[in-house]
């Protein structure tokens, strides 16, 4: 009920936005061939220099589980609307301000959440987490041309400035294991950023305690407890979040608050990000490398690389991915959709390694400014045990297993935009800005 609600909803506001006196907003490919546009969003102008920008997405899809074992808990097959968000940026004359707002409908459609095998993280195991409603609501001041670089301030509710991007805004439908090794969303920060020459610096002080549910905004009473720095190089054709080529490193050292004791947990990412280049149809390359150390607990670490192309609006995609990751006491027994739950406050038991190999295929059935893209993804599991108390075939019936994922990707207004940086590295905000410095959309 909750789901055909929800959908209902979305509906409304897409045919709402969508008779919306406006303009799409296009950012070109940047290698100067002027080939196809990259970005395609929608736009209004709301006068005084004032513009606004948004798009809408929703997922329905239906997850197979195959174990290939009998009575595994991991023998589900469940449909979804998943990823259902809406985004929406307001900026001011000359992008000196900019306010990001990312609404996310998952505490509805995704109450119990989304089957993901190896994910983790906020009170769900092998089941992605609903991401809270308020996703992003980040207010940023930006200073151009300052010294010959770029420097912005930001604050509000996001993404810390640790890590890669979102998984929600590339390629793969599923999250990968590492989602809460490589990236640190829903914190209240406050973060400074500047550009000079291709490099960026960023910091941050944030309030490390997880969101306990999708309408749990209470962790704002621990912000300053934590803090993360990123540090960036972009080359080639292009600038900013659309340079070809993108190299970064960063740490976070996050306060959690585990047996009423607040422990300081360190992490470390290292990431490489090839954009579209116009070689043999290549959208992004991406890997990553990441490594988490928790206080009176193992280690835990991710190895990832991605590739997808774009071909004539066929869409494949690849990802290899190695990690570990901790494991907990289960809420109750196997067959059981507890099976899937843990208390956050605990400390892991244990931990697993997982090899996850994924490949996908989407067609693009229709362009902008409403987007149908049909896909199936299919994983292929492989795990390990790492320590005392959990074994995998004691556990999940078996070592090795698939997983199979048929859905459609609807997109209303744009697809969504790289996801994880603020003020001058804010997407939305370089796109708007090189439309303005060209003479306007």
């Amino acid at each position: 009920m909750r789901q055909k609600w929800v959908l209902c909803v979305t509906a409304v506001c897409w045919v709402v936005a969508s008779a919306l006196p406006g303009t799409h907003l296009v950012a070109q490919d940047e290698t100067g061939t002027g080939t196809e546009a990259s970005h395609d969003m929608w736009s209004m102008d709301l006068g005084g220099g004032w513009q606004t920008f948004g798009m809408a997405q929703v997922f329905p899809i239906v997850t197979i589980g195959a174990p290939l074992v009998d009575d595994s808990p991991l023998s589900e097959t469940s449909w979804y609307l998943t990823q259902s968000a809406m985004m929406l940026n307001v900026e001011g004359p000359g992008q000196r301000v900019t306010l990001r707002t990312t609404l996310n409908f998952e505490g509805i459609t995704l109450e119990d959440g989304e089957l993901t095998f190896g994910a983790w993280g906020e009170g769900f195991i092998d089941k992605r987490h609903p991401h809270t409603l308020l996703h992003e609501f980040m207010l940023s001041l930006n200073l151009w041309e300052l010294g010959e670089g770029d420097l912005s301030f930001s604050a509000g509710r996001g993404f810390v400035p640790y890590g890669s991007d979102d998984p929600m805004s590339r390629p793969g439908l599923k999250f990968p294991t590492n989602h809460h090794l490589s990236q640190l969303p829903e914190r209240w920060v406050v973060s400074g950023l500047y550009l000079y020459d291709g490099w960026g610096v960023e910091t941050s002080v944030f309030g490390g305690t997880e969101s306990r549910g999708p309408y749990d905004f209470s962790n704002i009473n621990n912000f300053g407890d934590s803090w993360s720095a990123r540090a960036s190089k972009r080359w080639g054709p292009g600038s900013g979040p659309f340079a070809t080529w993108e190299v970064s490193t960063s740490y976070a050292r996050v306060a959690g608050f585990h047996h009423g004791v607040t422990e300081m947990n360190q992490l470390w990412n290292m990431a490489l990000r090839s954009g579209p280049n116009g070689n043999w149809g290549l959208q992004e390359a991406f890997v990553e490398a990441s490594f988490g150390q928790q206080v009176h607990n193992n280690d835990f670490f991710s190895v990832l690389a991605e590739l997808s192309f774009d071909w004539s609006m066929h869409q494949p995609f690849v990802r290899v991915e190695y990690s570990s990751r901790p494991e907990y006491f289960r809420d109750r027994g196997a067959g059981d959709s507890g099976f899937f739950r843990y208390d956050q406050a605990t400390d892991p038991i244990s931990s697993t390694l997982w090899l996850t190999n994924t490949v996908a295929y989407a067609y693009e059935s229709t362009g902008y400014p409403f987007s149908i893209r049909p896909f199936a993804e299919v994983q292929h599991f492989k795990v390990w045990r790492d320590g005392p108390f959990v074994d995998p075939i004691s556990l999940f019936g078996n070592d090795s297993f698939w997983g199979l994922t048929i859905g459609v990707r609807v997109f209303a207004g744009g697809r969504p935009m790289r996801m994880g940086a603020y003020g001058v590295l804010d997407p939305i905000t370089s796109m708007n800005r090189m439309g303005s410095m060209d003479g306007g959309m």
